[in-house]
């Protein structure tokens, strides 16, 4: 490999053998080697040289992830990954855009290089970037011990990779086999000159109880790159609340720095709220809400804002099933702030479709914007080499209107439209080859109808769109889902923005009243539309485009 403007590799190895280390040869034959992990994968850096030749040699290791960083224009570049070639075993600078192009991999919704993703944490603006961190596993395509990934966009739309940020902590790397934990899920506070950093840190036994740990700690950045040590601001949650008690979420009300944080009391799902004058000394206030649904361990991921005049909150429900039959649904409340709690006057589900969890939210230049985790709680993920577990939603923009939450793809997606595949009215609509099945869809109805829409077909599994007596749905057939009710709260259906990406099928419903989020793996190179409603002329207008991958140069 030639370093180019790069300075550092980065490369995850662990050993197979005693003494297994990582050798870097220069041109020059100059050599470099660190030890690789015995019991775990170590997290090695190595000082290059730029616009030199370099080999990587594996003596007794294996590596998970490998990639270059450090160099002064990261932000632009993001970093450059490398993978063992077939054949000759050596490591092979990657092809961002051809590593992508895969049928089970998304075009334009984020996800990581491989491996596992989950929790959107960190989102923010900070000097004309936008910076989303997440949880990730580099190590295997399921959850394990946690680390923060790290990506930045000018757009929202196309995302540089750039280096891991955090790792577990060092006794649960020791102790791999016998506890578990590591950087769970926070948020970001971006001021000026600096951005401040909240997250949990989780240490305990594999099966999660009362001796499970979870603690509220920050750090700071100034450049998004480089990160004081980490400081613990809340050691343990209040009495009353239970063990699970994490994913701190901070917000400024007035002049009142608030933070708010996931946790069940007396059995019940909480948000709790606490308070700081100086955002690292922080007191606990009481509940913001307490959930009234039954059997759902926790909250996970909350958030809470202002928004259009009233407030919002937000939040995951743990090991929950709902009167459908899904699992881990998201609930939002909206409300009155008063005495510092939540005065409810509206709630709904955030995602119908099931398969959107953890959503972290931030303002900028006067909107709201969301982002959430595509997450597969029924064990659809189909394994891959080189596949990843886990993508993030399209950014979605949040309104309030009549007391309920809508929710739009931000405008900077439209850039990413591409060549037309249909444009018509009054008829139904049968694409039965869409090349690379990567499009957004878009439908207006006269009136009120009941249709059906293929979306998505593998041999004898499916995914349709289904509006019938039952109401809107989304139904699946030949997958672990199948059965399940994934229904739209709405009353009637007068548009659709349907954007399918590969596995991922994600449906606005009436300029954002309702959205459902549904994985489904189509292993074919080309994708499927087919439109059949019961009155064919209430299609007013029908658009379907090809979508542009995220990947590819500008």
């Amino acid at each position: 490999m030639n370093t180019g403007q790069y300075t550092c590799l980065e490369i995850f190895a662990k050993q197979t053998a005693p003494k297994g280390r990582v050798r870097v040869l220069s041109e020059s034959q100059e050599s470099l080697e660190k030890e690789a992990g015995s019991t775990y994968y170590a997290w090695l850096k190595f000082s290059l040289k730029p616009d030199t030749e370099y080999e990587i040699i594996c003596d007794a290791c294996e590596v998970s992830l490998c990639y270059l960083s450090g160099n002064e224009n990261i932000l632009e570049t993001g970093v450059r990954f490398l993978e063992k070639e077939q054949g000759s075993g050596a490591f092979v600078l990657q092809d961002l855009a051809a590593w992508y192009e895969r049928p089970t991999r998304e075009a334009y919704h984020f996800a990581p290089w491989k491996n596992w993703m989950n929790d959107p944490n960190g989102l923010c603006w900070f000097q004309g970037y936008y910076h989303m961190f997440y949880q990730c596993n580099p190590h295997g395509q399921e959850w394990s011990h946690m680390y923060w990934g790290h990506a930045v966009s000018t757009d929202l739309v196309h995302w540089k990779h750039l280096p891991i940020v955090l790792a577990p902590q060092e006794e649960i790397l020791l102790r791999s086999e016998a506890i578990k934990g590591g950087a769970f899920s926070g948020c970001a506070v971006a001021d000026e000159e600096e951005v401040l950093f909240y997250l949990t840190r989780h240490q305990g036994p594999m099966q999660d109880c009362a001796d499970t740990v979870e603690q509220q700690w920050m750090m700071r950045s100034r450049d998004m790159i480089h990160f004081t040590q980490e400081k613990c601001v809340i050691k343990s949650p209040p009495a009353e609340a239970s063990f699970d008690f994490r994913d701190p979420k901070v917000l400024k009300i007035g002049e009142t720095w608030y933070m708010v944080l996931g946790s069940a009391i007396n059995g019940q799902g909480a948000i709790l709220l606490y308070t700081s004058k100086d955002r690292e000394h922080w007191e606990y206030v009481h509940p913001l809400i307490t959930e009234e649904q039954n059997q759902i361990r926790c909250f996970e991921c909350p958030d809470f804002m202002e928004l259009d005049g009233s407030f919002l909150a937000m939040g995951a429900f743990m090991e929950h099933y709902d009167a459908n039959g899904r699992y881990q649904m998201s609930r939002y409340y909206i409300g009155e702030w008063r005495d510092r709690r939540l005065a409810k006057t509206g709630e709904g589900w955030f995602d119908f479709g099931s398969n959107c969890y953890a959503m972290q939210s931030f303002a900028h230049q006067g909107r709201r914007i969301s982002i959430g985790w595509i997450s597969d709680f029924y064990d659809e993920h189909l394994r891959y080499p080189g596949g990843a577990y886990g993508s993030m939603t399209i950014p979605r923009q949040l309104h309030i209107r009549n007391n309920k939450l809508y929710m739009t793809p931000v405008q900077e997606m439209a850039s990413l439209a591409g060549e037309i595949l249909y444009q018509g009215n009054g008829e139904n609509i049968v694409l039965s080859k869409i090349e690379g099945n990567a499009y957004r869809a878009k439908i207006r109805f006269g009136e009120n109808t009941f249709f059906t829409i293929l979306l998505g077909r593998d041999e004898d599994r499916s995914i349709s769109l289904v509006h019938d007596t039952k109401g809107l749905r989304i139904v699946t057939k030949g997958v672990k889902s199948e059965g399940i009710d994934f229904k739209a709260d709405v009353e009637e259906v007068r548009d659709l923005e349907i954007y399918m990406d590969r596995r991922v099928a994600e449906i606005y419903v009436n300029e954002g009243e309702a959205v459902g989020t549904k994985l489904f793996y189509n292993t074919l190179q080309n994708g499927c539309f087919e439109l059949c409603a019961m009155k064919a002329g209430n299609v007013r207008q029908a658009e379907l485009v090809m979508m542009k991958s995220i990947w590819r140069p500008e």
